[in-house]
């Protein structure tokens, strides 16, 4: 079995992004645990704010009534959260996690296989981006493989690989492989991401090798014209398939790779994106 921990924001979630999480910790055939995420300090203090004198807000100005309002939603959406989570047959823990939610995730992941978040999770001092930036810093800054999902997941049918010859790339590929043992007989696709005029899949040889010992049925696609956009334009119709993705938010990778060609991914599609990097 594996360690897989989900980060949720207790003050706003739905019933469908925890059957979401659930659903990968059953492919996995694994316990879950989810890390609820009690982030009122925040939620009250947008960064930035001040009142018309200039002065910024701080945790003791704010009124103990909305406050109150606050704990109380907590409150209610963690019994709301242990009905959903006790239908099922997924074996799940629930685990509070008081302080900077981004921080305890990130000590959390250290010690995880897998992080499962989803694609929309912020909090209020984070409004400022699409993907949100509490996402893209969890990503950049996760110790274990991070799974972004939708809130609401289609079966996956299908897996694909993105693939430039890198160790980062390859990194990712097996990362997903023994973390979901369990896909052998699901389709893989592996979409060569050319670059530098260079048609050749890198390594093809030892590539075919290593998955033909993991997945029944592998097809090789190579990407013709610009690689982040023809990548996109394959993807943007789907909601059936998972993708791996490597070195999010690392110096010194591909111009595919870069973290802003992985956030346009995560800004666009509906599916299912497993990230990591060495």
């Amino acid at each position: 079995m594996k360690k897989i921990i989900a980060a949720l924001d207790v003050l706003y979630f739905s019933e469908e992004q925890v059957e979401t999480f659930k659903y990968i910790a059953k492919e996995t055939q694994s316990p879950l645990t989810i890390l609820c995420l009690d982030n009122i300090i925040s939620e009250l203090m947008p960064m930035g704010s001040v009142d018309p004198e200039g002065y910024a807000y701080s945790y003791e100005q704010i009124s103990a009534e909305k406050k109150a309002a606050m704990e109380a939603r907590r409150d209610n959406n963690l019994k709301w959260l242990h009905t959903i989570c006790d239908s099922g047959n997924t074996e799940i823990e629930l685990k509070d996690t008081a302080g900077i939610a981004a921080i305890k995730i990130i000590e959390e992941s250290r010690f995880a296989d897998l992080l499962l978040i989803n694609n929309s999770t912020s909090f209020a001092t984070l409004y400022d981006t699409n993907p949100p930036r509490f996402v893209k810093d969890l990503l950049a800054d996760a110790e274990c493989p991070v799974m972004v999902l939708p809130d609401k997941i289609t079966p996956i049918r299908e897996i694909i690989f993105s693939y430039n010859g890198t160790f980062s790339s390859m990194y990712a590929i097996k990362q997903f492989t023994q973390l979901f043992p369990g896909y052998a007989d699901m389709p893989v696709k592996v979409v060569y991401v050319a670059e530098k005029k260079e048609r050749s899949i890198p390594w093809a040889s030892k590539l075919r090798e290593y998955l033909d010992r993991h997945y029944d049925a592998v097809e090789y696609i190579t990407l013709e014209g610009e690689p982040a956009t023809e990548f996109l334009a394959m993807l943007i119709h789907r909601k059936d398939c998972l993708i791996t993705y490597g070195a999010y938010g690392r110096s010194g990778v591909s111009r595919f790779f870069r973290r802003s060609h992985a956030d346009n991914i995560l800004r666009t599609v509906n599916i299912p994106v497993f990230i990591t990097h060495p």
